[in-house]
């Protein structure tokens, strides 16, 4: 049986690997965010409720793995970098987004145990992000939204900070912190 999707005719066994992918992607942001990113890739295998011959079809090892996620996580930043564009404050708007991606924003904080940020994959991955959040950030600034020395560069700083709110125990915990390094993040400390 032949199904169709967007790039044309899928077979079924096509459209089941792709949702295998898809599941263990999902199941290792779970993990990765209960367990940190060096969790054994067996519980990742486990909470896709896939074989291990399965995962290793999909990706050779936990950096593979790594580099699908963070590809996953640019296509997420583009989309939204796209659907704030048109704004002034886009860049604004992006940030204060993030408090409702927190799942995927914790499974990559810690991606560097794995990859070195001098991984030619990973120095593509953030050419990649900073070619998306430019455009916004050099809207922000020319509205005088931004501080004019604002850089691609300073996102992660940014990201970092709200990671902080991972401290939270709770999924309700984490977004409360989130939104508080938000705030804290556009409108200081200063009274």
């Amino acid at each position: 049986m032949i199904l169709k999707n967007a790039e044309g005719p899928m077979s079924i066994r096509q459209e089941r690997a792709a949702q295998n992918r898809e599941e263990l992607l999902s199941a290792a942001l779970q993990i990765f965010r209960r367990h940190g990113i060096n969790a054994p890739l067996q519980l990742i295998i486990d909470e896709a409720q896939v074989g291990r011959a399965t995962f290793y079809r999909n990706f050779a090892d936990r950096r593979e793995l790594v580099l699908a996620l963070m590809e996953q996580a640019l296509n997420r930043l583009e989309r939204h970098a796209q659907k704030y564009a048109e704004f002034p404050d886009g860049f604004i708007r992006l940030i204060q987004n993030h408090i409702h991606n927190l799942p995927y924003l914790t499974a990559l904080m810690e991606y560097w145990r794995v990859i070195s940020r001098e991984d030619p994959a990973m120095v593509a991955i953030y050419a990649r992000r900073d070619a998306i959040l430019q455009p916004l950030i050099d809207t922000a600034i020319q509205h005088q939204i931004c501080r004019p020395d604002l850089s691609a560069k300073d996102y992660a700083m940014i990201t970092a900070i709200l990671r902080a709110s991972l401290q939270g125990v709770t999924e309700r915990d984490q977004h409360d912190l989130a939104e508080r390094a938000v705030d804290l993040l556009l409108n200081g400390i200063r009274a």
